[in-house]
């Protein structure tokens, strides 16, 4: 059949055909029922290997977002072993320096104390004074969470979680923090 154009308005209404043209102006009819199929043998297929489509584990392992709230950039709901480290760039919005951060987080198994972190400014401009990362966790229960406070201008945050013993259920979830939360966090110290 040959490529297919852009086809002109047809009414398909009560029909069970679609009409299109091919690529030498030629009309073809198209059962729809058909349809899908042809489209998907003229369309060039997005995979892994080509065109850039990622697997669903790598894209919910990245975040960016610009934001004028405070946000969770990790949290842990469970009381599992973890060895989680995150590559986190903020800038200002719209442009501004940027500084790029490495965080490992670590806890062992079972333990309702607030994990092992350490946050190392590892680019880019001076640490900035506004905004921050905070760390806050419930030890009855081992639930914590890592939060970026919003405190004055509006931050790019882009977050990627890099090596993870955890790879089925970590991802980053960038979903505004609850204030009551942020007020309680105690502020991560940057090395």
């Amino acid at each position: 059949m040959g490529k297919l154009n852009e086809a002109a308005q047809v009414s398909t209404i009560g029909s069970e055909y679609v009409l299109l043209t091919d690529s030498n102006g030629l009309p073809v009819r198209i059962s729809k029922n058909n349809l899908a199929e042809v489209i998907r043998s003229v369309m060039n297929e997005a995979t892994t290997e080509k065109n850039g489509l990622k697997p669903a584990s790598d894209v919910r392992k990245e975040k960016m977002i610009a934001t004028q709230t405070s946000r969770v950039v990790y949290e842990c709901n469970n009381t599992t072993a973890m060895s989680t480290s995150l590559l986190i760039s903020l800038a200002a919005y719209g442009g501004g320096p940027m500084t790029l951060f490495y965080m490992t987080i670590n806890r062992s198994a079972d333990i309702l104390k607030a994990p092992a972190i350490i946050l190392n400014r590892i680019g880019g401009a001076n640490a900035p004074t506004t905004p921050r990362f905070k760390m806050w966790s419930n030890e009855s229960t081992g639930v914590f969470k890592i939060i970026l406070e919003h405190t004055q201008y509006t931050p790019s945050i882009y977050v990627k979680l890099l090596n993870t013993i955890l790879p089925s259920t970590d991802a980053i979830p960038l979903s505004v923090a609850n204030q009551d939360e942020v007020d309680a966090a105690t502020y991560i110290d940057v090395t």
